[in-house]
């Protein structure tokens, strides 16, 4: 069984599904026609034409004629609008369909990591600039039980890629209809003049949300600490923080 894809006549991804620096960098791609089982090699897979219920698909003809028209051609490659999952998504449904909206520069980032949401803001050339304790390079699970005990973080410029690793993500610049941004050029100025900076972090009040909100908006505000606050999550975390960060302390004097 083959299928068709866009490709990289180099080892596209590490083996731990981050993207080589390869592929980060890439302005240029083949289009390829494999076997499937070459291209899924040992992941998973599955059939998923989401969209068929809103969006009818084309004519079954048209769409296999169009991909084998395409299998071989070299074509532009970007990692906010033309990537694997846009080409697939224009031969099925056509091209307006396109599932992720091209990214622009200042755009609110969500990373949907398993136990919590990373934020970063969008700077153009397929980074980011994010607030990211030590801990966020760590597995999900790990990094967001030590983000709570973390009181420093760093700003960092990465490539969006690098940060979303092999997590879900999408632009959600949900205060807009709210909070008038901020004119583009001090947002992109502000976020560039942070890089490499250490800067304090709190769960409750000065996360990775906090810290892109004030950057488009002039308002540090997290949603997902006010939800948390509702359920009562955050006073468990924080009462639990608190007591290891105290015995930290107390053996520190201790032992001096």
């Amino acid at each position: 069984m083959a299928s068709a894809n866009l490709g990289w006549p180099w080892r596209e991804h590490f083996a731990d599904g981050s993207p080589t620096p390869l592929v980060i960098l890439s302005e240029r791609v083949c289009v390829k026609k494999d076997w499937l089982e070459d291209v899924v090699r040992k992941d998973r897979y599955r059939v998923n034409n989401k969209h068929d219920e809103t969006h009818p698909p084309l004519p079954l003809s048209k769409i296999l004629w169009q991909t084998e028209e395409l299998v071989g051609k070299e074509m532009p490659y970007s990692r906010s609008s033309q990537n694997c999952e846009n080409f697939v998504m224009e031969l099925r449904y056509g091209p307006e369909m396109s599932e992720q909206e091209e990214i622009k520069p200042g755009d609110l980032i969500e990373i949907f990591r398993s136990c919590y949401q990373h934020w970063g803001i969008y700077v153009g050339e397929g980074k980011v600039v994010h607030l990211a304790p030590e801990c966020d390079r760590l597995a999900n699970g790990a990094a967001s039980v030590l983000a709570v005990l973390s009181d420093r973080a760093y700003v960092k410029k990465d490539w969006l890629e690098v940060v979303v690793r092999n997590d879900q993500y999408r632009v959600n610049n949900k205060h807009d209809y709210t909070h008038p941004p901020l004119p583009l050029t001090k947002t992109l100025e502000r976020a560039e003049e942070l890089v490499g900076r250490e800067m304090p972090y709190n769960l409750t009040s000065h996360n990775c949300e906090h810290f892109v909100m004030e950057l488009r908006y002039g308002i540090a505000m997290s949603d997902q600490v006010t939800e948390a606050i509702a359920v009562g999550t955050i006073g468990m975390m924080g009462v639990a923080a608190a007591m290891i960060r105290s015995a930290a302390k107390w053996r520190k004097h201790y032992n001096e």
